[in-house]
């Protein structure tokens, strides 16, 4: 993330959104909505000076909800850049002071009466007589491809319900993962969130939402290896803490995987093969999880004090909003669909657009970074090249026989066609770059203005002529 915010040849657009994408492979043209900071980043240093005084408490995302950050926060300690934001939502306006307005001056003193952010800045980028600005910045660039990498979410554990999601004890691998790190609520100290007490037995449930008819039949391909992991730093760091893994069947199939998995066995944990059934809450936050161990042939139950649910990896909404804006397909399981699983894995059905990571569909480290520096490669030929190969066989629009009615334009299942002025009235133009030759506007033309080469009725008409002779 340092090497991209320092390249001189990488240009950062942070805190932004994408709002459109118009035009086709080496002329797209992106308008992206840059949200207001109300903090001049120019100015502001990342001390985080502004952050620790405000008074506001809201639950803090990076951590997954286990603290509260402030309304003006850094987003985390890593961030590129390290700038501070304002939640504009969540602002308390303190001493009075609303977002855009001049601060009051004081009777006794004469200064100006200050919210605490802007007391506690020492380089003075924190000014709230800024005007608020909702709609933020629009700006437009050019681009000639795009490689889209909007990454994934995991399931919220509300949504399971027979796992008791109403205890603080029962958390998603996500929210154990911000638990024991250095940089978490706890400081890394492996804490139950109900009382702050060391737990004593700790139990893992596998295939929360995944692999299920109910939620998403795919497998999340991560979540073994990753529960895995994570018992492994608890049980080298507390040997006194029992570990029980309720696994459906153990997925370990990439390099050195298994033995990584052996080895946790050998550490003590326990490994139990079977579904768990659900969770009940006992008394002292304590909490029996009802499985069944196809080993032992028998239902079983452990008394847990934390349960941790490797919940699902799935698409979040608003790359979903964004396959709209790029005119991109979405598979069955709900990620943007690939143009061919096995021959044209970074590909999309629109040319110029390429796809990476977990958008695309769940995988691990080492596959996204061969499938970015896939896409990025691919996405650099045309670049390079400054032309690209088009269909044999593509449409084509006679103007002096349409009639501008716009029937193939919504047919195009490429959005390869539109309407543009074309002497009195308006006429259809294909864009030949997108164009695939799949024939449907052809085959809806009602005044027949639109061919697709290689199919015309000559051709047709000669190449059964030249079957009926040789036969």
């Amino acid at each position: 993330m340092v090497q991209v915010g320092t390249n001189p040849n990488i240009e950062l657009l942070t805190y932004s959104e994408v709002e459109e994408v118009e035009g086709s492979i080496g002329n797209f043209k992106v308008k992206i909505r840059k949200k207001q900071t109300y903090i001049d980043w120019d100015k502001c240093t990342g001390c985080g000076a502004c952050a620790e005084a405000c008074p506001a408490k809201v639950p803090n995302e990076f951590n997954a909800g286990l603290d509260t950050r402030g309304a003006i926060y850094i987003q985390f300690p890593q961030a590129v850049p390290k700038k501070a934001v304002i939640d504009i939502e969540h602002c308390l306006n303190c001493a009075g002071r609303k977002i855009g307005t001049q601060p009051k001056i004081s009777k006794k003193t004469g200064k100006p009466i200050l919210a605490p952010c802007e007391k506690a800045c020492p380089a003075g980028a924190c000014d709230r007589s800024i005007a608020w600005d909702p709609e933020g910045e629009l700006i437009e660039v050019e681009v000639g491809t795009i490689v889209v990498a909007t990454g994934f979410k995991v399931m919220e554990k509300e949504r399971f319900k027979e796992y008791a999601p109403d205890s603080p004890n029962v958390l998603t691998a996500l929210q154990l993962e911000r638990l024991i790190s250095a940089t978490g609520p706890t400081g890394g100290k492996l804490l139950r969130p109900s009382d702050g007490q060391k737990p004593k037995v700790i139990s893992f449930i596998s295939c929360v939402g995944s692999r299920d008819q109910r939620y998403h039949t795919y497998c999340s391909r991560v979540c073994c290896m990753y529960m895995i992991k994570e018992a492994r730093l608890i049980k080298e760091k507390y040997p006194d803490i029992d570990i029980y893994m309720h696994f459906m069947d153990v997925r370990t199939p990439g390099k050195d995987f298994d033995e990584y998995y052996t080895y946790a066995r050998e550490l003590g944990i326990n490994i139990v093969r079977g579904k768990v059934g659900g969770i009940e809450k006992l008394p002292g936050d304590r909490l029996r999880v009802m499985g069944y161990d196809n080993d032992l042939g028998k239902p079983i139950e452990v008394k847990a004090d934390m349960v941790v649910l490797a919940t699902a990896i799935e698409l979040p909404e608003d790359a979903k909003q964004l396959a709209q804006k790029l005119s991109l397909p979405m598979d069955g399981s709900g990620f943007f669909k690939e143009l061919h699983p096995k021959l044209k894995p970074v590909e999309t059905p629109v040319e110029g657009i390429f796809l990476a990571g977990c958008c695309q569909g769940p995988k691990d480290i080492p596959d996204t970074v061969a499938q970015a520096k896939g896409a990025a490669a691919a996405a650099a030929v045309p670049l390079a090249q400054g032309k690209v190969v088009i269909e044999p066989t593509i449409s084509e629009v006679n103007p002096e026989k349409c009639s501008g009615c716009g029937v193939c334009v919504p047919l195009c299942p490429y959005n390869a066609i539109k309407l543009e002025q074309y002497g009195d009235r308006p006429r259809a133009q294909i864009d030949m770059t997108q164009c695939k030759g799949c024939g449907v506007c052809a085959a809806a033309c009602p005044s027949g203005a639109i061919t697709l080469h290689g199919f015309t009725d000559a051709q047709i008409f000669a190449q059964i002529e030249a079957l009926t002779k040789a036969a």
